[in-house]
């Protein structure tokens, strides 16, 4: 071979390295920037029993015409104080004590949930209501309300009211 070819075969494969280090330089570009973008920091990161609701503590009952009406406030707050973004709804939970043995052990059963449709508007509802007509006579019930978020995790229990039907 002769000098000449021999100049051209290395300026091919200097070009050729050349490439390849332009080549891998673009990749490690684009991966460091996909990296930043696809990672980006929304905050501190909390302790999943810090993400929960601030317990409902002023739920209410009052007997009237139509039924038990349960009133209770809308909670803004995670419990570590942060302001609530993702409530879905509320869950009510119901049960009936026995007339002949009211210390008897009922479970609680779910009665009903009531979803939230006011999130994204400028002004939130701040107080909520139920009316339950699914009631017998003479029967005493008792009640406790749920926080409920998006991913579906509830909050503690509200305080427990109770009441006696009498139509």
């Amino acid at each position: 071979m002769s000098l000449a070819g021999l100049q051209k075969s290395k300026c091919k494969m200097q070009n050729s390295k050349s490439f390849l280090n332009i080549q891998f330089t673009i990749f490690i570009l684009i991966f460091s920037l996909a990296s930043l973008v696809g990672c980006g920091k929304k905050g501190d990161p909390r302790a999943p029993e810090l993400t929960v609701p601030a317990t409902i503590r002023d739920l209410e009952v009052q007997a009237e015409s139509r039924g038990l009406v349960l009133t209770w406030s809308r909670p803004s707050r995670y419990i570590d104080g942060r302001e609530l973004r993702d409530l879905a709804g509320f869950v009510i939970f119901r049960k009936e004590l026995s007339r002949k043995c009211p210390e008897c052990p009922v479970a609680y059963r779910e009665r009903t949930t009531l979803n939230v449709e006011d999130q994204d508007k400028f002004i939130k509802k701040k107080q909520f209501r139920f009316v339950d007509q699914e009631l017998m006579p003479q029967t005493v019930y008792r009640y406790r309300v749920f926080t409920q978020l998006r991913d579906g995790s509830l909050s503690d229990p509200s305080n427990e009211v109770e009441v006696v039907w009498r139509p």
